[in-house]
């Protein structure tokens, strides 16, 4: 899965690529490999970000954290027992 940024930047080159190709600033077999490239671009960015997987881990990350907490506090009245012996 790409990073936020990654996604964000072929976004960008999507973009870039559609924009040159719909302006006509490039034109013949050059706009077809921009809309081409465009195409990729777009999927490959729709494909490797999910809004649900980063959520869940950031849930997972959330969950653990809570739970390293609460093995490192312990229980503090559990070894006052052992300490009269």
């Amino acid at each position: 899965m790409l990073s936020r940024d990654g996604v964000i930047a072929r976004f960008i080159f999507a973009f870039c690529f559609y924009f040159l190709s719909g302006t006509q600033m490039v034109t013949g077999g050059l706009a077809t490999v921009c809309g081409v490239l465009g195409t990729i671009a777009l999927t490959s960015a729709l494909l490797h970000y999910s809004p649900l997987v980063e959520f869940l881990s950031i849930r997972a990350e959330r969950k653990s954290g809570e739970e390293r907490g609460v093995r490192s506090q312990g229980n503090p009245g559990a070894n006052e027992g052992n300490k009269n012996l």
